[in-house]
């Protein structure tokens, strides 16, 4: 199963907190493609292995996409998707920006 959400952080900081919460997480590396933006982890509890994959892709103008794909044992993996999102939106928002377009698609600032 995969989750998707856009951020208005550039990919750089997005990949920066996706590595903490891999390091939180303590489990055993299974991708380590920083250069594309791909970073997995391998997880192991009461009996059950899963994987937790994260792609951040760069939308340019200071905006990034995560995926994040759960695979494996776990039986609630729209629920851990849900907790992984969670956990990153609690560290992107003291810098999250927000960016204002007019109606023609032009940007006019950040907040």
């Amino acid at each position: 199963m995969v989750g998707k959400k856009v951020y208005l952080q550039p990919r750089s900081t997005v990949l920066e907190s996706v590595n903490d919460i891999v390091e939180l997480l303590r489990g055993k590396s299974t991708v380590g493609d920083t250069a594309n933006g791909k970073i997995g982890t391998r997880l192991s509890m009461y009996g059950l292995q899963w994987e937790v994959r994260f792609t951040v892709a760069d939308l340019g103008r200071n905006r990034s996409r995560v995926a994040i794909e759960i695979t494996g044992e776990r039986n609630d993996k729209k629920k851990e998707i849900l907790s992984m999102f969670a956990l990153l939106d609690s560290m992107l928002v003291a810098a999250a920006e927000i960016e204002f377009e007019d109606d023609y698609g032009e940007l006019r600032g950040t907040l």
